[in-house]
């Protein structure tokens, strides 16, 4: 018996393997072309963190690796977090409390935002505690606060009346009417340096940093936050800002990557980090805060598997993924090709019970026929046989049976309908033999002697 199927399942089998090569071209040109590009969204080139990403591809350029960034500037960090969650670039740079970063995988630290408590050099506060029922500013530059200052107001239950907004322009100015301003920005060139410097020019000394003592409580609570200790003097000696050592809240800077990002690209850009990190602090000072990410698997915000990999010294090489997906897709092909067969065989065997059944119906057609059926089941066996003949031209001009069988069932057909026509002919016979002699000539005929004497008896 011919098989049809087995043409479109090998049509079906090309056309998956096909897709699945376009899909690879795709979402891994790697395997096409002698470099990977990723395009990279950050904030304004003007911040640090713009900086830090743009002197990266500089020293890139002159590694000559096989990852390449392609940098897409935009005017926030939110901007740019937005942009990672709509697909529009491969990797982001992101504060940790943004919704949005937990769309990705962190690739590495950049640097962190602090949020420090600042207060006039002769305040008596030492601590939050002591600013109950004062004035508290919040240095933006909108009427937002940004959300690490608030995570600190609201854990301290700071009411909102008691809390002013300020601008970086009025700082000079509001100074004297606050008696505590809290700061969001990084280490080295920000707010917190300016407003430090503010602070020196107004009141000729440098502020109070009040220690935030709950710092690893507040991280508790909001989990993509942590606590930090500010080293001594970080915002300049003679006297140093701080004075002591101080403990705050922090919210990091991430380079984040799509968890569909390939094991080798991470690894390989937390490797050209970690190699170019001391070149570009020459130029960029804040890269000395470029760290590698955590390589706990349940932290709040995970880190790339292919970083996670790199850091324990088992980075995958690019032949090593490319077999990965050699082998993904023999097995797909494997499975396709074991389903496709699982199916031609359901659809042979179906077609085998059907077959039998039908072949075997003529036989059992025959023997009916031979018992001198009535008029109504040679009608029904007629119309049987004329489907069943339709049946076995069907599958013989789609070539689903053998010539050899098609002659067999149809000469058996022929022979059935033959056996009907007989049938027919013969009951056709018998009842016009046993019509009535007044049926056929109009008078009723006469009663036999013997049986009109019985009755006069």
């Amino acid at each position: 018996m011919r098989r049809p199927l087995l043409p479109f399942l090998v049509f079906g089998l090309v056309l998956a393997i096909g897709a699945a090569g376009l899909l690879v071209w795709l979402e891994y040109p790697w395997l096409f072309s002698s470099t990977y590009t990723l395009r990279v969204a950050t904030g304004p080139l003007s911040d640090q963190s713009g900086k830090l990403i743009a002197a990266f591809k500089r020293e890139l350029a002159n590694e000559q690796p096989h990852v390449r960034v392609e940098i897409v500037e935009k005017p926030s960090l939110a901007a740019s977090a937005l942009a990672f969650k709509n697909n529009e670039v491969d990797l982001a740079v992101v504060r940790s409390d943004d919704p949005n970063a937990a769309e990705g995988r962190s690739v590495f630290i950049l640097r962190k935002f602090l949020a420090v408590v600042l207060v006039p050099s002769d305040s008596k506060a030492e601590k939050i505690a002591d600013l109950q029922g004062k004035q508290i500013g919040v240095l933006t530059s909108g009427s937002d606060i940004d959300p690490l200052a608030r995570a600190v107001l609201n854990f301290y239950t700071i009411d909102d009346k008691r809390i002013g907004r300020i601008a970086p322009t009025d700082l000079d100015k509001s100074l004297k009417r606050i008696n505590a301003l809290l700061v969001v920005g990084p280490i080295g060139a920000g707010p917190i340096a300016t407003t430090v410097q503010t602070y020196r020019k107004v009141t000729k000394k440098p502020p109070t940093f009040l220690d935030l003592a709950e710092a690893e409580a507040i991280a508790a609570r909001y989990p993509v936050y942590e606590k930090v200790d500010l080293p001594e003097g970080s915002f300049g000696g003679s006297p140093a800002a701080p004075s002591d050592d101080t403990t705050t809240l922090a919210a990091s800077v991430l380079l984040i990557a799509r968890p569909s990002l390939l094991n080798y690209a991470a690894g390989e850009l937390t490797r050209l980090l970690l190699a170019t990190k001391t070149k570009i602090a020459a130029t960029v000072p804040e890269a000395g805060q470029l760290a590698a990410p955590p390589t706990d698997r349940d932290a709040v915000l995970p880190t790339h598997p292919g970083t996670i990999a790199y850091l324990n010294g088992d980075t995958p090489s690019l032949f090593d993924e490319a077999t990965n997906y050699i082998s993904f897709a023999t097995m797909f092909t494997g499975g396709f090709a074991a389903f496709a067969a699982w199916i031609t065989s359901l659809r042979n065997r179906r077609q085998l019970r059907e077959l039998k059944e039908y072949t075997e119906r003529l036989p059992a057609l025959f023997e009916e026929l031979k018992k001198k059926p009535t008029p109504a089941y040679l009608d029904a066996t007629q119309n049987e046989l004329d489907r069943l003949s339709e049946w076995f031209v069907e599958k013989f001009v789609t070539d689903q049976i053998s010539s050899d069988l098609f002659d067999s069932a149809t000469t058996r057909i022929t022979h059935l309908k033959d056996l009907i026509r007989k049938r027919r002919e013969a009951s056709q016979l018998v009842a016009e033999q046993n019509q009535s002699p007044m049926e056929s000539t109009g008078v009723e005929p006469q009663r036999p002697q013997v049986e009109l004497a019985a009755k006069r008896h």
